[in-house]
């Protein structure tokens, strides 16, 4: 049995003290990978704890993939969680303040109201959504787990029209009716934003702010009070130590790839997560760089297609990826250090560009440790944005550059003017700086929170036959919605980006639970254009998938720039042997289109054996919609068969 010497008087809470005592047990090898926990109900009556709190610890080692909950058997330790490499590194920066490791154990799942306008607050220390299926006790209809395994990526649309958007038959039926729900996260929450607080922020900087600061030109990366209140909340609420030099602000996470693209140079090859965002992949096919995919399973980043790609600078999100929602373990994150901190093989330094787009979301238990507050050589690039927590109008998003690259930054772009206004830069600083924006982010926390939950306990009250499975669940704005006919379809369901050649008799065979369509990607049109006939628009997972990984590939490429021609348009483009876009004749063009329809269809043969699967966001989802957009949704599903 595990023993730890808990501090009820400490500012920490007990689950946050048990869960650091657990992984350092990990870390330093004294418990072993394989090894059994103590079940949650057993280590609490040892500790004189609530279960609750034993789950809060658990549920947050599962998350970051020091241990794995099995079905029916318990809690085991996962491999890879022993390396020290992952230990946050203690700084001495900003006169010996306190480092990353020491930041992250600050307890960050505060409470709130239950939806915007109610006043009930919940203790801070419970925990929403329990670690086996994370919907409270519809674990037993919506199936019990972590798994997140959607198979390879199809390329079934055009490269121009890939991506969330609904289609023309679902904005037409749509449009014949009242729109019920929008599940796509492209709609955006209403009521949830501060604009007293904004205004009265605005105008106290207005009268009390230098007119100065205001009219003055400033630093292309930005005004100084802005980066400095964006590093002490990075430091406070990320565990990171960086110096306000180190940022960089932009009108919104594209325009900054783009300068990353010139500061990097575009000689190098850069890589993406496939499933992944479609916009990101005509960012980077915009700014004319190689562009390869790097395959996933449930636990992250497949290091041998990372390996594959011949990639210098690799885009990744590791603490909620987009669309899978999966979560790097551990182990992948130390395999992902380890591959940024080696040379390329054209003698090149490798960088991770880590996306940390939604963050502030995690729904219980304590944000995932970033890449950046783990990372010895200087080889991380943070990114993210404030889109997610002030809405898609506030267009201000900033990078973390690594110092040597803050120096060559200041010397090759220093001559570009900050792309954002002086008077959004100093009121969001002051915003941070007097706790309004994480007093709004711990409400709008709470309020997602309650509609997850609300939306996976009606989802579980009307699917009777428990043909619906939600996965990764609480980890951020999204989750996954997975359609089955039986447990078969759901055991079966391959890693995501799996060459054909690793199991062909298993690629090969009907999938249970689309026997009656061609393949997943089918039935996932077919329920979502039937979703839409009642009003509720879906974002099918076959629309973020840009093709196989690299290792799929005869030539060792990807499928991406080589197979199926440049991003953007029609396959007219092929790669020089320098890594390079040279434009092609009329009649390759038609011989490369001709390529990327068989390759079509053996990626459609690759996808059916995993479960039609959806990615789900409701935050823009009215409390009192959920029941019928559950009803709906269950019916598209029946009915689509």
């Amino acid at each position: 049995m595990l023993t730890y010497q808990l501090d009820r008087q400490a500012g920490d809470p007990l689950y946050a003290q048990l869960y650091r005592g657990v992984r350092n047990d990990i870390e330093s090898g004294a418990l072993l990978a394989g090894q059994r926990l103590p079940s949650k109900r057993s280590l609490a009556n040892h500790l004189g704890l609530s279960v609750i709190t034993v789950e809060g610890a658990y549920a947050q080692l599962v998350a970051e993939g020091y241990i794995e909950a099995r079905p029916r058997c318990g809690f085991f330790v996962c491999a890879g969680g022993e390396s020290g490499i992952l230990r946050c590194r203690e700084s001495t920066a900003h006169g010996g303040g306190v480092g990353g490791a020491s930041k992250l154990r600050r307890h960050c799942a505060e409470g709130g109201v239950a939806f915007a306008g109610e006043g009930r607050n919940e203790p801070c220390d419970e925990v929403s959504f329990p670690i086996d299926a994370g919907i409270g006790r519809a674990e037993n209809r919506l199936g019990a787990g972590t798994e997140n395994r959607f198979g390879t990526g199809a390329v079934l649309n055009d490269i121009t029209t890939i991506g969330a958007c609904p289609s023309a038959v679902e904005k037409q039926a749509c449009a014949n009716g009242e729109l019920l729900a929008d599940l796509t996260g492209a709609a955006a929450p209403a009521g949830l934003f501060p604009y007293a607080a904004w205004a009265r922020t605005m105008r106290r900087m207005l009268s009390d702010g230098s007119e100065e600061a205001l009219l003055s030109s400033g630093d292309g990366r930005g005004t100084w009070q802005l980066r400095r209140a964006i590093a002490n909340h990075l430091r406070g609420f990320r565990g990171m130590e960086v110096n306000p030099e180190q940022i960089v602000i932009g009108s919104g996470a594209q325009t900054l790839y783009g300068l990353l693209v010139q500061l990097l140079g575009r000689q190098r090859v850069f890589a993406i997560e496939n499933p992944g965002y479609p916009r990101l992949a005509r960012i980077y096919e915009s700014n004319d760089v190689p562009l390869r995919f790097v395959g996933l399973d449930e636990k992250g980043p497949l290091p041998d297609s990372l390996a594959a790609t011949g990639a210098s600078v690799f885009h990744c999100m590791p603490s909620h990826q987009f669309p899978t929602g999966v979560t790097t373990a551990v182990a992948r994150r130390r395999q992902l250090l380890e591959w940024a901190a080696a040379p390329a093989p054209d003698g090149l330094r490798r960088y991770l560009i880590e996306d940390d787009f939604d963050c502030e979301f995690r729904m219980s238990g304590r944000p995932v440790p970033p890449l950046q507050a783990l990372d010895e050589a200087e080889s991380v690039i943070y990114a993210n944005t404030f889109t997610k927590t002030l809405g898609a109008a506030f267009r201000i998003g900033y990078m973390v550059l690594p110092p040597h690259l803050t120096e060559q930054f200041r010397r090759r772009l220093g001559f570009y003017a900050c792309t954002v206004g002086a008077l959004e830069q100093l009121t969001l600083a002051r915003f941070i700086e007097s706790g309004e924006y994480e007093r709004h982010v711990n409400r709008q926390r709470a309020h997602f929170r309650k509609l997850q939950h609300a939306f996976a306990a009606a989802l579980a009250e009307a699917d009777g036959v428990g043909r619906l499975r939600l996965v990764n669940l609480g980890v951020g704005l999204h989750f996954v919605m997975e359609v089955a006919k039986g447990p078969d379809d759901l055991e079966r369901s391959r890693a995501i980006g799996t060459p054909a050649t690793d199991a062909p008799n298993a690629w090969n065979a009907a999938a249970p639970g689309v026997s009656n369509m061609r393949d997943a990607a089918e039935a996932e049109e077919a329920i979502a254009a039937r979703a839409a006939q009642f009003g509720v628009l879906l974002a099918p997972m076959s629309r973020y998938c840009f093709g196989t990984d690299s290792a799929a590939g005869q030539d060792g490429r990807s499928a991406g720039a080589g197979a199926f021609g440049k991003f953007g348009g029609p396959a007219c483009a092929e790669e020089e042997p320098s890594g390079g876009i040279r434009r092609t004749s009329r009649a390759k063009a038609l011989r490369s289109e001709a390529v990327s329809a068989a390759r079509r269809r053996q990626f459609s043969a690759l996808v059916a054996q995993r479960p039609p699967s959806f990615l789900v966001n409701c935050t823009a989802l009215a409390p009192e919609a959920i029941v019928p957009t559950v009803n709906a949704i269950v019916r598209a599903v029946e009915e689509a068969d």
